[in-house]
């Protein structure tokens, strides 16, 4: 049985190599853990570590795996037991599923249903785009890109929905259940299950690149897989000194991300990269960005995750990568933020000091976007409100920044009726508001958090928790 790390392809040890456990649940190795082009993120799924990696629990059952030298530990014989007691066992366990399913399937229903009137609705904007089309009359490039991307998606969906499929579930235990999932019958519903955990972020497609299976299989230079912009790359002038950057194959091989992109010059490697086919999926800025520049970043076509900032008071910028999954923009212009409207496949977006005239949205198309967070100020509150209530039927998780009183931050970011107005917003699926605060250390006004925490939970459903960034605790912390 092999055990190695998916980072670094290394087998795991008892040293350096030691199975870790991220947050997220997937595991990689200690020494992997500290790479610092890893930007402290998840290398599998991206989501964001704590800030102190040190204090990662391993991996048990790998650990004891190593232990027992690559076998699995056996199950300790268990004593007989009476009928009486294994019919109890089983009553107990009955009511529990019974119990599950009727949790469940309510909910696998609704969301059947919405996946269904999704794809209606898509059908039918398709349908009339064809025959404009074919009638000569098709629609500016706008129009024509965000359609194609919904054409994209639909033919992925149907791919899906004629998949070979196989099920592994794993018990504490360590038992293991596998199924070969053939076409028809009730596999036919379990793809219908898989289109909606697509539909939710959950499921994603990999693309075929070619990766060594074992450390000793790969006989090369490092594969780098982040390309991290440093100070040494930086002329004295706080240009990027591309030239080196581009002799350096080495650093450019196999790039999935580039962080810390800034400077004169940065169009120039971007257009390379684009040139090149380099399959870059995440893309970081460090200082605010151009029009120039973010027309290069809309020519990279593998691009899911992006985090920029917009020049105020410029209204020149093209639209932003219709592909994105992820997206944190500061100072948007009006066109950005419109554009984030027509991303079929965003699921996570972050929008900071939007200072463009107040906007209205209507209900987002696709109902993708699942974590929303939002620094507004009190002058932009309709829009930020607005684009809240958009996405209203796919929030999960909604974080807002604001003050506890008008005398922080001179009030410009405090929302005193925030509970009544993200009530009449309808978050149906909303399961925790976080309110982030302008410090890090635990708020002093102690009581008038715990109030304002409360306040919003008395106007929200019982079922969303309600967070205090700053001091890290629900209304009952």
């Amino acid at each position: 049985m092999e055990l190695q790390c998916d980072i670094c392809f290394i087998d795991y040890d008892l040293d350096s190599h030691r199975p870790k456990s991220l947050p997220c649940g997937h595991t990689i190795c200690k020494e992997c853990v500290q790479r610092a082009e890893l930007e402290k993120k998840c290398p599998t799924c991206w989501k964001e570590l704590p800030g102190d990696l040190g204090d990662l629990p391993d991996t048990i059952l790998a650990i004891r795996l190593i232990e027992n030298g690559g076998v699995p530990p056996r199950k300790k014989p268990r004593r007989e037991d009476s009928d009486q007691q294994r019919l109890q066992r089983g009553v107990d366990a009955g009511r529990k599923v019974v119990e599950a399913l009727r949790l469940a399937v309510p909910k696998a229903v609704e969301a059947l249903n919405r996946q269904l009137d999704a794809s209606v609705a898509q059908l039918r904007q398709l349908e009339e785009t064809l025959e404009q089309v074919q009638r000569g009359a098709a629609g500016d490039g706008r129009t024509s890109q965000e359609q194609l991307q919904l054409a994209t998606q639909l033919e992925d969906s149907l791919g899906l929905l004629n998949t070979k499929c196989s099920v592994v579930a794993e018990e504490e235990d360590g038992s293991t259940w596998k199924a070969a999932v053939q076409i028809g019958g009730f596999g036919d519903s379990l793809r219908l299950l898989l289109l909606q955990l697509r539909a939710d972020g959950q499921l994603g497609k990999v693309d075929d690149v070619p990766v060594p299976s074992a450390a000793a299989a790969y006989v090369g230079p490092p594969i780098v897989a982040s390309l991290t912009i440093s100070e040494d790359d930086m002329t004295d002038d706080h240009g990027l000194k591309v030239n080196e950057i581009l002799l350096d194959k080495r650093r450019l091989e196999n790039i999935r991300c580039i962080t810390g992109l800034e400077g004169e010059g940065s169009d120039r490697l971007l257009r390379v990269v684009a040139s090149h086919s380099l399959h870059v999926e995440e893309l970081v800025f460090s200082a605010e960005v151009g029009p120039k520049v973010m027309e290069e970043v809309l020519k990279l076509p593998s691009l899911k995750r992006l985090d920029t900032e917009s020049i105020e008071n410029r209204d020149d910028y093209p639209d932003l990568p219709l592909q994105l999954e992820e997206l944190k923009i500061n100072g948007p212009s009006e066109q950005q933020l419109d554009c984030v409207m027509r991303m079929p496949a965003l699921y996570s977006l972050t929008v900071l000091n939007y200072l463009g005239a107040n906007l209205t949205f209507p209900p987002s198309d696709y109902g993708t976007l699942r974590w929303l967070g939002v620094s507004f100020h009190i002058n932009y509150k309709p829009t930020m409100l607005s684009l809240i209530r958009a996405h209203a039927s796919s929030l999960q998780e909604l974080q807002v920044s604001c003050s506890i009183s008008e005398d922080e931050e001179d009030g410009d970011y405090y929302f005193p009726e925030l509970g009544q107005d993200l009530a009449a917003c309808d978050l149906l699926r909303l399961r925790r508001l976080v309110l982030e605060r302008d410090y890090t250390a635990p708020c002093e006004d102690a009581a008038g958090c715990l109030m304002q925490r409360q306040n919003l939970r008395g106007c929200l459903p019982r079922s969303v928790e309600v967070v205090c960034d700053a001091c890290r605790t629900n209304i009952f912390g």
